[in-house]
């Protein structure tokens, strides 16, 4: 067992996912990247402007008070793109060169969670490799390897080690998108496939045809402080985890129940 990789928390043996990249996704990715050994990134599909793709969930200002529950209570991190066409696929997608994104999205997270107990120990050194290494880029950069390198950014310290497989490199000859995800799940030896929550699109069906056992996610979103008044904000970027909670405490959250298809066997 590699250094730093925990017992049950590095993937089930057999469990794919399936994802399409996300910049710094949400604690939900993580629960689904410890529970599979593989996760298929979907990046030849089509990007969606108002989509999750390039942009992530953080706080807002400190001095914003958190709106009532009917308004959102965060606001939006977006990556920023060179000449997107609404046809073009994730991966033919550029970053804007000729904007430092690098240094202002540090500064904002430098700014939101400077103050908060755990940013500068546990985030703050991933965000700065992570952005040292882009905003020296010459030229505009690829949207998917900077996407996939900030879902990687916290796979080490959360004892995290997918086995990451690119859907542009399967076969993706199925006409229905539930039988796309059955067909790459064959194409790289699944058992089963672990389906995100919100995933309702699904159709059963195309698993059994295969073989593959499909599992649905019923993560508990654990509340946690965020530093506000007011309610409880879900779905903010793993950086809002990690800057407000032990990474001790986080690596218990993304371990499996003693019950259900994730459970350790006994002894």
């Amino acid at each position: 067992m590699s250094e730093g990789i925990l017992p049950g928390v590095s993937g089930t043996p057999g469990v794919v996912m399936a994802e399409q990249p996300h910049y710094l996704p949400w604690l939900d990715f993580y629960e689904q990247v410890a529970r599979a050994q593989t996760l298929v990134v979907l990046d030849n599909v089509q990007w969606l402007r108002r989509g999750w793709q390039r942009r992530t969930r953080i706080a807002l200002p400190p001095h914003v008070p958190t709106p009532a529950p009917h308004e959102p209570g965060y606001q939006w991190l977006t990556l920023p793109l060179e000449g997107a066409h609404r046809d073009s696929l994730l991966s033919e997608l550029a970053l804007d060169a000729r904007q430092p994104w690098a240094r202002k999205h540090l500064q904002t997270f430098q700014t939101l969670y400077g103050r908060r107990p755990y940013f500068r120990s546990q985030v703050l050194p991933g965000l700065e490799a992570f952005y040292a290494e882009w905003g020296a880029a010459h030229g505009p950069g690829s949207l998917l390897r900077a996407v996939l390198a900030s879902m990687a950014i916290f796979y080490g310290p959360l004892g995290l080690s997918p086995r990451v497989v690119l859907a542009s490199t399967l076969d993706r000859s199925h006409p229905d998108r539930t039988g796309r995800l059955a067909s790459y799940c064959a194409q790289v030896g699944a058992e089963a496939y672990y389906s995100a929550t919100g995933s309702m699109y699904i159709q059963p069906r195309f698993f059994r045809e295969v073989g593959v056992r499909l599992l649905w996610q019923r993560f508990r979103y654990p509340a946690y402080p965020q530093g506000r008044e007011g309610r409880f904000v879900v779905g903010l970027s793993i950086v809002d985890v990690l800057s407000n909670v032990p990474l001790d405490e986080v690596r218990e959250w993304l371990k499996p129940s003693p019950w259900g298809p994730f459970a350790l066997p006994p002894g």
